[in-house]
């Protein structure tokens, strides 16, 4: 397939970056009843921080991790993730090669150039993935611990079983120092045990979960943690030893069998380091409390993604719901906090993602510090999934994982959106999941024509159905450069096609096609591909005129309404679109076929990921630094006195008004008598009255939540009114 390489065109593409973070320093508190997260509460001399205690030994107290003077440690941090433990999704090397894991890319390297080759490749990526810069940014996030996730074969000689390798300590012997040098401590996480102790390809061998059928390998590992304990016993910098990571492959009774026997076999050696026991997916009871199996400074790992993997979908209610208990006061963290404090154990809270896949990168920022401040308040400990992540397109999108990312140097692509990572986006393009860009500037010498190209399509069998209004392109003086953004009509856009023509409908006004913001009229693409192998792919485009130094602001809305399998890019191209011909970014982080590629290429791919440059999630670095906590999630009270009364096709609401000041409005919800789903009718109205028009045969069931200019409430209690007679 052909496409167009932005060689030529220089434009600078300020992204939007999404995300945020913090933590303050108290103990548990439950939530009051109108659930807003309690203000911090431990004073100076309850708790300290890493600046303050200078790494004291850790231990647990109770259901708190102390220092050595008993004053409660609040630790917060992040996952090293990738490094020392490939995961090929994180380095934009998914779906390239047969080599989808760290087990099948050793494996490849071997056949392809051998062992000692292999060893030096591996070398060189971990070399370059995580540099001395990172330590840098990652103490700019004012972070105090980083989760150090990493494969036994990075220590044990594969080749000669209970065998060191000859370099076995120096990537966490290095993690260690440069993590003392920044005010961090580290906690070692046995993310691969030979074997691989479940399916996926995280435990570093996808598909393989032969640990827990080989007491060879239960064996191996219990002498890997017992040279691990020799090596750190003594060193107050290794907070904590996380055993094994997700060992989701059997059931959760083997698993705290397991985990106990290797509990007991690091005691053998180190009778005072804090231990970590993961939690099965089903949770912790397999274990009971430490004392009914004689633990002492036991802390246990759960791992928390709201909005993913099956729990809701990435958004406000579902972090709401989870952080402030939900309506009852007693779900969510509350009750994790009730589990932590009936087994008189620590929590920490190995992985979570509060800010990814959310396309208001506001509200990711204080969501994310919001998680912070909460766990803080519990006494958690909580380390982030991930510190770094790269893509193609590199840039700080809202579907983005990494606190830093690589620069997004894909000159012509402006914004990008896509099912596979955002289905169902409503939004700025600013805020697009992929790529979002506010701002551009032509950084070249003189003037140019250049090409704005609005490009949507489907492949694979799939379909596109997606809108678009309000294209804006503003120079300095505020003058608009692109003629009819608000497509009223076909005029002044010329159409384009690569494969099959998607189908163009200007001045479309169907409402629930309608992009939010949008003003009325707007551009509808839809299409589906005649066959697998075909797309529908292709758009519209027009030229512009820029001037070299100067900036320009870009903006605009478009929805997926249902799509699948499909995208939508806005381009800037200094060639012209033609038929046949797609346009396609250039990859700032090419994908490298492992099976394929020469020494050199593997080379250069490696060396890129400690050379590339980084953007940086500065809403995340703001909000993890700032000085206040965030205010999110201090909801208003759910409203009273509902009542509704019908009277043939008309009901009328009217409830009390809440006695928060900084109320602004309230949404209404409504189901008809046999639909399963409410629906959002009106938001945040700004009466305690409502007169809603409806059918004269149908009974309605209606709730309403009070609105803050940060928060929703939840619900108040239902009314319905019946069909008329």
């Amino acid at each position: 397939m052909y496409k167009y390489l932005f060689t030529t065109l220089a434009l600078v593409i300020l992204l939007n970056g999404c995300g945020g973070g913090g933590s303050s320093s108290s103990t548990a508190v439950v939530p009051s009843v109108n659930n807003r997260p309690p203000a911090t509460s431990v004073t100076d001399d309850e708790s300290t921080n890493l600046s303050s205690s200078v790494f004291s030994e850790l231990k647990t107290q109770g259901f708190k991790w102390v220092n050595n003077d008993n004053q409660q440690v609040v630790l917060k941090g992040t996952n090293l993730g990738n490094w020392l433990l490939h995961e090929f999704w994180m380095m934009n090397q998914s779906g390239n090669t047969v080599a989808t894991d760290q087990c099948s890319l050793e494996q490849t390297l071997d056949d392809r150039f051998g062992f000692d080759e292999r060893e030096r490749l591996l070398d060189l990526f971990r070399d370059n993935w995580i540099k001395d810069r990172d330590w840098d940014l990652m103490q700019s996030f004012e972070f105090n611990v980083v989760r150090l996730p990493f494969i036994w074969n990075l220590i044990e000689d594969e080749n000669n079983p209970r065998t060191l390798r000859a370099d076995a300590w120096q990537y966490i012997d290095y993690a260690i120092e440069k993590a003392e040098e920044h005010g961090m401590y580290v906690i070692l996480d046995l993310h691969g045990a030979v074997g691989a102790q479940g399916w996926h390809d995280h435990s570093g061998c996808a598909g393989q979960n032969l640990y827990w059928s080989s007491e060879e390998f239960k064996d191996r590992t219990r002498w890997l943690w017992q040279q691990i304990a020799q090596r750190y016993k003594d060193n107050n910098t290794v907070a904590a030893y996380g055993l094994l990571n997700e060992p989701w492959g059997t059931n959760a009774n083997a698993m705290a069998a397991n985990l106990i026997e290797l509990y007991n076999a690091v005691r053998q050696i180190d009778q005072d380091k804090i231990v970590v026991l993961p939690g099965h997916s089903s949770g912790l009871d397999a274990y009971g409390s430490p004392s009914s199996f004689g633990g002492t400074n036991v802390a246990f790992d759960m791992h928390f993604y709201p909005g993913f993997f099956g729990w809701s979908e990435p958004g406000y209610e579902v972090h709401r719901d989870w952080l402030t208990c939900g309506a009852s006061g007693d779900s969510g963290v509350c009750e994790w906090d009730t589990r932590m404090r009936s087994l008189n154990a620590p929590l920490i809270v190995g992985e979570f993602q509060p800010w990814a896949s959310l396309l208001n990168t506001d509200f990711g920022a204080q969501n994310t510090r919001a998680s912070y401040d909460r766990y803080a308040d519990l006494g958690w400990a909580v380390t982030s999934w991930s510190y770094k992540v790269v893509s193609a397109s590199g840039g700080q999108a809202a579907g983005t994982w990494g606190h830093v990312t690589n620069i997004n140097e894909n000159l012509g692509l402006v914004a990008k959106a896509s099912t596979w990572a955002c289905p169902g986006w409503n939004g700025s393009l600013g805020q697009a999941c992929e790529l979002g860009a506010s701002e551009i500037e032509l950084q070249e010498e003189g003037n140019k024509t250049l090409y704005l190209v609005v490009k949507f399509g489907a492949c694979c069998g799939g379909n596109l159905d997606v809108s678009i209004d309000r294209l804006s392109l503003l120079d300095e003086n505020g003058n608009e450069l692109i003629m009819n953004g608000e497509f009223d009509s076909s005029a002044d856009w010329i159409q384009w096609r690569v494969d099959e023509s998607p189908s163009l409908q200007f001045n479309t006004s169907t409402v629930s096609k309608s992009p939010a913001g949008a003003l009325g009229s707007f551009l509808s693409m839809t299409g589906i591909p005649s066959n697998s192998s075909s797309t529908v792919n292709g758009g519209i485009y027009q030229p512009i005129y820029l001037q070299s130094g100067q900036a320009y602001t870009i903006s605009g809305v478009f929805k997926d309404n249902g799509s699948q399998d499909a995208w939508a890019e806005i381009y800037l191209t200094d060639e012209t679109p033609v038929d046949g011909l797609d346009i396609v970014a250039e990859e700032s982080i090419p994908g490298v076929n492992f099976a394929t590629a020469s020494i050199q290429e593997i080379e250069s791919l490696f060396e890129l990921f400690g050379t590339v440059e980084y953007e940086v999630h500065q809403p995340l670095v703001d909000a993890l630094t700032a000085d206040e906590p965030s205010t999110l999630y201090t909801l208003p009270d759910p409203p009273t006195g509902l009542v509704a009364t019908k009277n043939n096709n008309v009901v009328n609401l009217s409830w009390n008004a809440n006695n928060e000041p900084d109320v602004t409005g309230y949404d209404i919800h409504r189901r008809a008598q046999n639909d399963s789903e409410f629906e959002l009718i009106i938001e945040n109205h700004s009466g305690t009255e409502y007169v809603d028009t409806v059918s004269e045969n149908q009974g309605y069931t209606y709730k309403i939540a009070a609105k803050d200019s940060q928060d929703t409430s939840y619900f108040s209690s239902l009314v319905v009114v019946s069909a008329s007679n």
